[in-house]
């Protein structure tokens, strides 16, 4: 009896962290626009390392992924590995990943360290201004994006529904991303474009009022 309260106790705990952390539960900033058949413009940003990776770079892949990451939050650490899984599973077929960290408070040496830490091989990019991320609505890590060959928004929002908040299940029931590409490497229409993404809310830089102290 008492073991089983220690372990109710437990799992409390570690899925009020989870919200602590994330910030889930906590309204963010505002309402992303629909970001499907939405265009994706070009952009330039620097890896960990100061090296520039622009999205004309992949021009001759069929798809791009963009999933928005952060370096602290437990379900972009739990996610980033997945993520260089599918990439390896679909890069082969030209699709390409890129990774985007539009925290304000994540420096380049711990995005670089991230990427070292969880194995991810493709690019992971500072979004300083987070002027990717407010160009495509994004607001939380971990939170994809799929564009197809002319850079228009086909997904937005979960990996898939394995981890979130209070649960952990031994595999997904649904392979949103995956789901996704395949779709479109088929010629067909995406099948769910949009799903809600849950996960930590992007910690954008706030600007000072004018009026402020």
């Amino acid at each position: 009896m008492v073991g089983r309260l220690t372990q109710r106790v437990q799992r409390f705990m570690a899925c009020g962290l989870l919200w602590a952390v994330c910030g889930i539960g906590r309204t963010a900033p505002e309402a992303p626009p629909e970001a499907s058949g939405q265009h994706c413009d070009g952009f330039t940003l620097s890896d960990g390392r100061g090296t520039a990776h622009s999205l004309a770079d992949f021009d001759d892949k069929h798809i791009v992924v963009i999933a928005f990451l952060g370096t602290e939050c437990p379900l972009a650490k739990l996610y980033g590995p997945r993520l260089e899984q599918l990439w390896r599973q679909y890069g082969p077929r030209g699709v390409a990943f890129l990774a985007v960290n539009s925290n304000a408070h994540d420096s380049p040496e711990e995005i670089a360290r991230y990427a070292q830490t969880h194995g991810i091989t493709f690019p992971v990019l500072k979004d300083q201004d987070h002027r990717v991320a407010d160009q495509l609505g994004a607001s939380r890590t971990p939170e994809v994006f799929v564009l197809d060959r002319q850079r228009t928004v086909r997904y937005s929002g979960r990996i898939d529904d394995q981890y979130g908040v209070g649960y952990s299940r031994e595999r997904p029931g649904r392979t949103d991303l995956a789901a996704a590409i395949d779709d479109l490497l088929t010629g067909r229409e995406v099948t769910t474009p949009k799903t809600d993404a849950i996960g930590c809310i992007i910690g954008r830089a706030r600007e000072p009022l004018a009026s402020g102290t």
